[in-house]
């Protein structure tokens, strides 16, 4: 499970070296950051590619403000983001098609194939969902939908109609629970583009540009985001339930208070049948999310560097320890549906107001299950 990284996604990029030396994933989760180096492991370009690759990641690009904002946007951040992700689209998409990869088509499960159940490709990616309470007055043209000048009145459209999209944040696998969601994207979402999904799923509101998509039958508009909004531990099995393989989740430490004991236990409420691997932030690693222009191949480096002396330091002894784990609860819970409740963090405001309603959940101070 691969969650947010920003701009470290070089660190993660050494993770997965020492995941694919110690046992090969089966199924990869993929939020924000770590979409690029999830997707090139399941694309299944090596190591050294995927070190050299995600070097030149061009993010001098990423930050570059959206054309055409008005003099009253361009510092509007409540109004749907000033800055673009497209270049960032493009530079995956094209080491995806070299590695063969162009559509989910291609992320499909070879047969034979070690696979959880109903799962059929190797990598999912994470998004978040808004939809409007109240319909658009008309049907928009694709043209609109792909204008940032139309998005921002749309996203203004919702926002002082008190409608709050966000009241309502749905996590949406993609392409596993798309259907649930977004039905009419059901039967074409096998031929839809990894690496669109992973821009989405990398588009920080307020800072980054939405995706609008309207549902052509009902005219709602619906606002497409970063997954990390909904959880920046990803996974489509994290439902409280015992999964047929240990779920996995690496990340760094965001401040010193995640590297206690008290964070341990509620890692483990947070993925009660895995495990939350906190690394410390070193120098090399210490890398905001607005001095990503300012990556260096040579930094970029060093983050990967970092990632692999860190993960062949702990990874070895946690996934032994995570496998044994899950054996022995696989044999204790062999003949039950236990269900444990799954207690999910709340990042902003916005997300406790989402998941106060939300059908199955009992909120309470700072956290959801």
């Amino acid at each position: 499970m691969l969650g947010s990284s920003g701009f470290r996604a070089s660190w993660q990029t050494g993770i997965t070296e020492v995941m694919e030396e110690v046992g090969d994933p089966v199924r990869l989760d993929l939020t924000s950051g770590g979409t690029i180096p999830g997707l090139a492991l399941a694309a299944g370009i090596n190591r050294h590619w995927r070190r050299i690759g995600n070097a030149g990641a061009p993010s001098h690009k990423v930050l570059r403000p959206l054309e055409r904002p008005s003099w009253f946007e361009n510092k509007n951040l409540d109004l749907a983001g000033l800055y673009d992700m497209h270049e960032m689209e493009k530079w995956l998409a094209s080491w995806l098609a070299w590695a063969g990869v162009t559509t989910f088509r291609d992320l499909r499960y070879r047969p034979g194939e070690l696979k959880p159940d109903k799962v059929a490709h190797r990598a999912g990616i994470g998004v978040a969902m808004w939809r409007t309470k109240e319909p658009y007055p008309t049907r928009c043209t694709d043209e609109q939908l792909k204008d940032p000048t139309f998005i921002r009145r749309a996203f203004r459209w919702a926002f002082f109609g008190r409608q709050f999209p966000w009241r309502r944040l749905k996590a949406v696998w993609v392409p596993d629970t798309i259907g649930d969601h977004l039905p009419w994207l059901k039967d074409e979402i096998e031929d839809h583009s990894p690496a669109f999904w992973a821009r989405i799923s990398m588009s920080l509101w307020p800072v980054c540009q939405l995706t609008v998509l309207q549902d052509p039958r009902t005219l709602h508009l619906v606002f497409l985001g970063d997954g990390g909004l909904i959880d920046n531990q990803p996974s489509l099995f994290n439902d409280g339930r015992l999964h047929p393989f240990p779920l996995l989740n690496p990340r760094l430490m965001q401040h010193k208070r995640q590297g206690t004991e008290r964070q341990a236990r509620t890692d483990a409420r947070r993925l009660p049948f895995g495990a939350v691997v906190r690394f410390e932030t070193t120098t090399a690693t210490d890398v905001q999310l607005l001095t990503g222009p300012e990556l260096t191949w040579e930094r970029r480096d060093a983050m990967w560097r970092q990632g692999v002396e860190q993960g062949r330091e702990r990874l070895p002894t946690v996934i032994a320890e995570l496998t044994r784990r899950h054996a022995a609860l696989t044999e204790r819970y062999a003949e039950s549906s236990v269900r444990l409740p799954v207690e999910k963090p709340v990042l902003h405001p916005f997300q406790a107001l989402a998941v106060a309603g939300r059908p199955g959940t009992r909120a309470s101070f700072g956290f959801w299950s």
